[in-house]
């Protein structure tokens, strides 16, 4: 159990190395790397096939290592997985289904067939029949059920069912590692074998806390609150970077409120005009929609090196609703904005994760640059405070007492209105009112 920003997928990736070693007593093995949506797996592809980047270094403490897709599984030789540890980056549904008939894992395949040769009677015993005929299909499945793969669940919490256990165990796996921020602790217990607080990620530099949270009703004013402290962010980070720091461009993440038919709702094209209009002229380049319909930050991606990350790319605002709870890793993104009133953690929760990441994973000099930002169109702070808390204990996997400690208001004025705060305290103070002459009280109504 980590909590977002905590690293996972490097420890997943650090932990082979000591799976062959201590548990395996194999110089190579079979690692099948599941995750949950497609856009998860591309990112973890290309991170864990980079021979520059750190997840391809903890990969490579295990000995020749070869990357893979499911693809590329399908015609993987035999010389390759007994002479490298073969890591096979999938998502789970490529594997997950009752009837197993339709799915390509499960077919035979002409090109495993080498794989299958000079079996053992035992070794024979545990491959699985073809569902129809009663069979034993060359498949991809079956190569795996031999090899006893060592099974790697990022996103465990998503994988609780009887049949996400029922597809786990198709492959005979010689051991399973969830990695989750929020494990099951009620229907399906996980077996936790470590837990770590968002104070160690803290105390690491790894997420940017706390998240200073300030409310206001007027979407305008809230939006134009968040593009002013962007803009002093950045230039904390410009200032830093002619002394040698890294370079920084704070991003705005803003989560519109959906379209409703026949409503006027703060939705993608409301926001987008707002901030591209005369209301704040941001230059378009500089802000891109990332909903299901429009996926700016693909075209981001295939246009620059490294993304949204890269020092051409102009991108200061994400505009988005939910499409970015899964799959998007931007330690620049500084500053969450939120269009509607937060009435239920479930609001957010999936996105606050998103802004928590501390670029290099490394404090920079100035405090405001270690640190988060959310702007909310509401009237309610204390609510709004307790619904991002709530969010990053369900989603961003924190304890209850660091969720307290770690959202916190960004104005003295809000301060006083933070009342689930240890030691906040609302002040009453009496008003006087001189009036020209004593009231006549019996003309009061008493009703």
């Amino acid at each position: 159990r980590i909590p977002t920003g905590g690293g996972k997928t490097w420890l997943a990736a650090k932990s082979v190395q000591l799976v062959n070693t201590h548990l395996l007593r194999s110089d190579y093995s079979v690692i099948l790397w599941l995750v949950p949506s497609n856009a998860i797996r591309k990112q973890t592809l290309k991170c864990l096939k980079d021979r520059q980047h750190p997840y391809h270094a903890a990969l490579r403490e295990a000995g020749p290592v070869t990357v893979i897709d499911l693809e590329e599984a399908k015609s993987v030789s035999r010389a390759t997985l007994e002479t490298s540890t073969t890591v096979i980056v999938s998502t789970v549904q490529a594997f997950k289904r009752e009837d197993t008939e339709g799915l390509k894992v499960y077919e035979s395949n002409g090109a495993l067939m080498h794989h299958f040769d000079g079996l053992t009677s035992e070794q024979r015993a545990h491959l699985m029949p073809d569902n129809g005929s009663g069979a034993i299909p060359y498949s991809l499945a079956n190569v795996l059920r031999l090899r006893r793969p060592f099974i790697i669940v990022d996103e465990a919490h998503n994988n609780r069912t009887e049949l996400s256990f029922e597809t786990l165990a198709r492959f005979r796996p010689s051991g399973i590692m969830e990695l989750t921020a929020t494990p099951d602790t009620e229907h399906t217990p996980s077996n936790v074998l470590h837990s770590v607080g968002a104070g160690e990620l803290k105390a690491e530099e790894m997420i940017k806390l706390p998240i200073l949270l300030a409310t206001e009703p007027d979407a305008d004013k809230c939006l134009a609150n968040a593009i002013a402290r962007r803009d002093e962010l950045h230039e904390l980070a410009r200032q830093e970077r002619q002394v040698g720091a890294n370079y920084l461009r704070p991003v705005v993440l803003i989560q519109a409120e959906p379209r409703r038919q026949g409503v006027e709702t703060r939705d993608v094209d409301w926001v987008y005009a707002r901030l591209t209009g005369e209301n704040f002229g941001i230059p378009a380049d500089e802000v891109v929609i990332a909903t299901g319909e429009a996926r700016g930050l693909d075209e981001i991606a295939e246009k620059y090196d490294k993304g949204i990350l890269d020092e051409n790319c102009p991108v200061k605002y994400v505009i988005t609703q939910r499409a970015l709870a899964e799959g998007w890793d931007c330690p620049f993104a500084y500053i969450l904005v939120s269009m509607a009133e937060l009435r239920s953690s479930t609001a957010v929760e999936q996105l606050l994760g998103r802004i928590l990441r501390q670029p290099d994973a490394q404090h920079r000099h100035n405090a405001a640059l270690n640190q988060s930002y959310a702007f909310v169109v509401s009237r309610d702070f204390g609510a709004t405070a307790a619904s991002l808390q709530d969010g990053l204990v369900n989603s961003a996997g924190f304890n209850a007492r660091d969720a307290a400690d770690f959202v916190a208001p960004a104005t003295s004025e809000q301060q006083h209105l933070d009342f689930g705060r240890p030691g906040a305290r609302a002040v009453a103070r009496p008003v006087v009112v001189q009036l020209p002459e004593k009231p006549a009280m019996r003309s009061i109504p008493k009703s």
